[in-house]
């Protein structure tokens, strides 16, 4: 997608715009707020039948209502912005506010007194709504335009701000919420609200679904420029609001009958910034970094001279920015020297046997001579995978070939809204957004990654004044993106086809790269590309929504409906390319002495090959509906019910091409073996046959073998699975219950109940496509080898390459149970505010969740350890399997729980008199048994034992017990009509009308799970998750260090066959201590002062400090475990290397703002 098809883009946008007119086919219902109040004699008697005229300060749009019997009146569905509010009634002075501000999703209370007077008569006041929220039992931070631009923000977006509010954290984990799976900032969204998994967000842009469902991140993400302002919810808000527990709703900017607009440039540059935190004797430098973010933004009247006046009509905003990064590091290869890579490896201390000589047992093989080996003897493939390697630079034995890398980054997004006045009971607006990343990063040899992501976005919406107390919303929206993770070769150069690797294809050009080449035990660095991807996704999201608000008497209800039609679509597999493993082997002596892994590779004897049986693909599809009615009940002027009710029917996706298939598992059985009669088998909707057929591999026919099944292993529909090989759940009811109390008119208390419900990720579903895709590993020595003598080579590393079909185990298999409940959270709430003055407001809340059906990853045939079969014998693992003839089968249960409470504070003061200030504390505690269906942070991806997911209960992964925050925004009192003037205009000019601003954040650390990295001590087959027990030592020192953060003599090793005793999540990590802050001034031009030039620098983490990562929380098994951590170990464990924030960065920038 270039930006050059950007006009073609626009003029598909108003052709949408287009054809939605007539029809009334969708506005910003998740957006919109309300204005309410009561009109009084100055004796406080009601004034029914009073005239109220709300007029749009931007745009003049206006309209009117009256008051009811009891004085009461009430606009809903009022966009965010500002407005001017009139009150007329016969024998009355007319009444007036003027500025009266409306955020998102806010219902402002303004109470109007009239004055015996005659009608032409008026009594103004500038308007400052109450800081009260006393109509609704929602909670939430608004941050508007101000804060949005001026307050310091690193790669200018505003999700950096989303932490402003109470109960939410965006700091929460190392690895963000798509991993590396999504271009953008995407891969690095971390943001956990209300004690949510950081995947339980729902991002709206101006009401239209703005959620990717692969890893529920945002699709576009616009300029802070294009932004009126955005909301964080994480109260009980109204049953309009769902899909997910958080809701991150964005309004973006409408014109009006004013022209404003700016151009900006924004650099950063590396020396500006300080230079990476030393851990030890040797300072690091600085890499060389470039970043630049430019664009504009105008909006306005549409203007055509001598045809058309769009003055209080037609308006429009645009804004395009574009962001380049370049940014280079030095690394450092080991590689053979141009004769080594000829055959001449007499360097090499160790002798290599010809694996040709020693016949079919290896024994009395004879050496090279020299060494050296013989040019005829050159495997042509390895020669030709030389192509994409390199040689020795430098005369040392390692570290002898630099390389500076690149990692380019390029990324433009536009935003195109119109805003059509029909008439003063309708209004349309329509928005085009569209945006493409483009990243990379360069290795040795052509080796790289590349990331290309293209959105679109489309809204059409129209509000619609039936009466003056019936008011229609309804909004179209269509939502698609692209995102391809790949490497450097991608869609460019078939590496795999000059390779010409026997029997291993080329594939689509997204999977194009070289193969990888391992190097085991010589110190080499490897060859091409790695392992994992590529991923392409295409996703589609078409939205129709329909809501309608009614004022009746002292209720005012809302009714509505939702439909969303979803493709979630995605190819791709790991080992799509092939992984070659050469290690000492074949050229080691009978006894095993010798040997060198990059000779081996030169002859093309292989260790190991691992490739992937095919591409997974999936084309999921889904049809979600949604119904709510809400009734906001004003008892009386003091107390309002909010009550409402949702429903959601999202049933699971369905693949188009037939691609899934999953694994019917019986009653898990806790075991050493399950009985014959409950082995789990293959299911497949409408189809029979071996998955494997056409292919050239097979599973290992194991009848007979004692404890095994027949193989294959049946594959087919039983009856009892439907297409999408779940159940679809019909009973998803969130109700939701508000009280919002206010004695007097500075006090207001509420207290509420929710129901939300959560639609997990999409991405973990696509693994049942990857079922029928998964890899083959093969090793030489192994299926009638000897050890020792080659029998693994390129001719027949590929299964299929050899002509042979390949005789294999069943793949790891991924399964997702049939009766999949949808995960939901249960919300309780106490809220306390007081207003102090007009500009200071304060709170304190007490929020609790419990969720349920949380989805978590699980081993169903994790063997039992033979340490607790009771008879002390160390029985072979694959005896203790629950089904033997399977190998891992990663279920996606979905028996989670999770429990979060918090005490919240937070301290208000809107921008006045040169200040404004938002600052909150939060004191909470998550706990749950899994924090997410992909790792999140450090913790892991399968429990220690699968058979017991209450012993996984501990902190979650984004728990943070103590946060701060607080933004200020302060205008410096020196300088032309501030509190110390300054008359002379050069000094003025110097010196006066500063701005500072700043956030500082204050947080302890997340936890982290401990493991006995690289060893299965329990002997499940799950290696890798095991644990530690606990000596009674406490694992934390009185004085850390970086270089000695945890003690290790607080664990010893399980015995062999036993499951650690330490919990998971039980240490916690370094906190956070930083400050952003910037400083900028207004230069006001002397041709026109509505004209100015705002110069601004940013610091972020401005006061320098270190702020240390995790500490390393693995330990290795051996001899030395534990208590001796300079041992080579344990010399990481307990270890900080690293900061989990960037020491100081500076950022310059300058604005042209009319």
């Amino acid at each position: 997608m270039s930006h050059s098809d950007v006009g073609v883009r626009i003029l598909r946008f108003f052709l949408v715009c287009a054809l939605c007119a007539p029809f009334s086919v969708p506005s910003f219902s998740q957006t919109l707020g309300e204005i309410t109040g009561r009109v009084t004699d100055q004796s406080g008697a009601a004034v029914p039948g009073a005239v109220i005229t709300l007029a749009s300060v931007a745009t003049n749009a206006a309209r009117t209502t009256v008051t009811t019997d009891a004085g009461d009146y009430t606009f809903p569905a009022v966009p965010p912005g500002f407005y001017n509010v009139k009150v007329e009634h016969e024998g009355f002075k007319v009444a007036a506010s003027n500025g009266v501000e409306v955020q998102v999703q806010q219902t402002v209370r303004l109470d109007k007194t009239l004055v015996i007077g005659q009608a032409t008569e008026s009594v103004e006041v500038s308007a400052s709504a109450d800081l009260l929220q006393a109509e609704n039992s929602s909670l939430g931070t608004v941050v508007e335009n101000k804060g949005v631009v001026e307050l310091p923000l690193n790669g200018r977006e505003y999700l950096n701000l989303v932490a402003l509010s109470a109960n939410v954290n965006t700091l929460s984990s190392p690895s963000g919420q798509a991993g590396s799976r999504e271009g953008g900032d995407r891969a690095g969204q971390s943001i956990s609200a209300a004690g949510q998994r950081i995947m339980f967000d729902y991002f709206t842009l101006d009401g239209v679904n703005n959620t990717d469902p692969d890893f529920n991140t945002y699709v576009a993400l616009p300029s802070i420029d294009a932004i009126q302002e955005f909301k964080v919810q994480t109260g009980i808000y109204p049953a309009e609001f769902g899909h997910e527990a958080s809701q991150i709703n964005v309004l973006t900017k409408s014109g009006g009958n004013a022209y404003h607009g700016a151009l900006f440039d924004f650099v950063r540059n590396d020396v500006f910034d300080a230079v990476p935190y030393s851990f030890g004797t040797v300072h690091p430098k600085k890499s060389p970094f470039k970043w630049n973010d430019y664009g504009f933004e105008v909006d306005g009247p549409v203007r055509i001279p001598k045809l058309f006046n769009g003055r209080n009509r037609l308006f429009f905003m645009a804004n395009d920015e574009w962001k380049i990064q370049r940014q280079n590091s030095q690394a450092n290869y080991t590689l053979p020297t141009a004769a080594e890579e000829a055959g001449n490896l007499g360097a090499l201390s160790a002798t290599l046997y010809d694996p040709n000589t020693g016949g079919t047992t290896g024994a009395n093989k004879t050496p090279f001579p020299g060494n050296l080996i013989p040019s005829n003897r050159l495997d042509p493939i390895s020669q030709a995978f030389l192509k994409y390697y390199a040689a020795a630079a430098l005369p040392t034995a390692t570290n002898n070939y630099p390389l500076f890398l690149s990692s380019p980054l390029s990324r433009d997004g536009f935003t195109l809204r119109m805003d059509f006045v029909e008439s003063s009971k309708s209004q349309w607006t329509g928005r085009y957004s569209w945006g493409q990343d483009a990243q990379s990063s360069t290795g040795l040899g052509g080796v790289g990654s590349k990331i290309l992501t293209g959105y679109e976005q489309y809204l059409g919406s129209n509000t619609r004044t039936i009466t003056p107390s019936v008011v229609n919303e309804a909004r179209f929206g269509y939502t698609r993106l692209f995102n391809s993770i790949g490497t450097l070769s991608a869609f460019t150069t078939n590496v795999v086809g000059a390779l010409n690797v026997p029997g291993l294809q080329a594939g689509a050009p997204a999977t194009w790269g070289i193969p990888a080449i391992s190097l085991n035990g010589d110190g080499f660095s490897g060859i091409g590309d790695n392992t994992d991807g590529p991923y392409v996704i295409m996703n589609n999201t078409l939205q129709l929504v329909d809501n309608l608000s009614w004022v009746k008497g002292k209720h005012t209800f809302r009714f509505g409906f939702e439909y969303n039609r979803q493709n979630f679509n995605q190819v791709g597999n790991q080992f799509s390319r092939g992984n070659f493993v050469f290690q000492p082997n074949a050229t080691q002596s009978s006894t095993h002495t010798g040997g060198d892994a990059f000779a081996e590779f030169l002859l093309g004897d292989l260790y190991q090959s691992t490739v992937a049986v095919a591409i997974a693909s999936a084309n999921y599809q889904r049809n979600a509906e949604a119904a709510f009615i809400d009734d906001t009940y004003k008892v009386t002027p003091k107390l309002t019910l909010s009550l409402g009710l949702r429903y959601e029917l999202t049933p699971p996706w369905v693949d188009q091409l037939n691609n899934d298939f999953t694994v019917a598992l019986p009653p898990l059985y806790f075991g050493p073996q399950a009985p014959q009669s409950q082995w789990p088998y293959f299911v497949r909707e409408g189809n029979c046959s071996n998955p494997y057929q056409g292919l050239a591999i097979n599973w290992t026919n194991t009848a007979g073998v004692a404890g095994s099944q027949a193989s294959p292993p049946p594959v087919c529909s039983n009856g009892a699975y439907p297409q999408a090989l779940m159940d679809t759940q019909y009973k998803n009811f969130a109700p939701r219950v508000g009280i919002s109390y206010s004695p007097d008119s500075k006090l207001v208390i509420r207290t509420g109940f929710g129901i939300f419900y959560n639609q997990d990720i999409g991405n973990a579903v696509f693994d049942m496509a990857r079922n029928i895709a998964g890899r083959v590993t093969q090793t030489s020595g192994q299926n009638g080898g000897t050890v020792g003598v080659p029998n693994l080579f390129y001719s027949n590393a590929v299964p299929g390459g050899s002509g042979a079909t390949a005789q294999i185990p069943p793949p790891y298999a991924y399964v997702d149970a049939l009766d999949h409940k949808t995960s939901y959270s249960m919300q309780f709430l106490v809220n306390v505010q007081r207003q102090l003055t007009n500009n200071w407001l304060i709170e304190a809340g007490y929020l609790g969740t419990l969720s349920h059906h949380l989805y978590g990853f699980q081993d169903a045939n994790q063997a039992i350890p033979f340490g607790y079969l009771g008879n002390g014998a160390t029985t072979p693992v694959s005896t203790r399997l629950p089904y033997l003839n399977y190998g891992v089968i990663q279920l996606v249960a979905d028996g989670g729980n999770a429990n979060y409470n918090s005490l919240s504070l937070k301290a208000t003061r809107r921008f006045s008199e040169g200040i404004s200030v938002i600052a909150s504390y939060t004191y909470s505690r998550s706990i749950d048994d899994t924090s997410g269906i992909r790792v999140q942070g450090v913790d892991t991806l399968f429990p220690q034992n699968s058979d017991c997911i209450e012993c996984e209960r501990g902190l979650s992964s984004f728990d943070v017990r103590h946060r701060v925050v607080t933004s200020v925004l302060y205008d410096l009192p020196f300088g032309k009509g501030r509190r110390f003037n300054i008359a002379n205009p050069v000094l003025n000019a110097v010196a006066g009308g500063w701005q500072t601003g700043g956030i500082l954040t204050l947080q302890t650390g997340v936890p982290g799970t401990l493991s006995i990295g690289g060893v299965d001590n329990a002997s499940t087959s799950d290696g890798g998750y095991d644990r530690p027990v606990a000596t009674g030592v406490s694992p934390y020192l009185s004085n850390p260090v970086p270089s000695r953060w945890l003690n290790p003599a607080a664990f010893t090793e399980a015995a062999p066959g036993f499951f650690g005793n330490v919990g998971r999540n039980t240490i916690e990590g370094p906190g956070i201590v930083n400050l952003d802050a910037e400083v900028h001034k207004q230069f006001r031009m002397p041709y026109n002062e509505h004209h100015s030039l705002q110069f601004r620098v940013e610091a972020f983490n401005a006061i320098n400090h270190p702020n240390w990562g995790m500490p390393g929380l693995n330990i290795l098994s051996g001899a030395a475990f534990p208590g001796q951590p300079n041992t080579a170990a344990h010399q990481n464990f307990g270890v900080v290397g690293g900061t989990s924030t960037s020491m100081r960065q500076m950022q310059l920038g300058l604005k042209y703002s009319f």
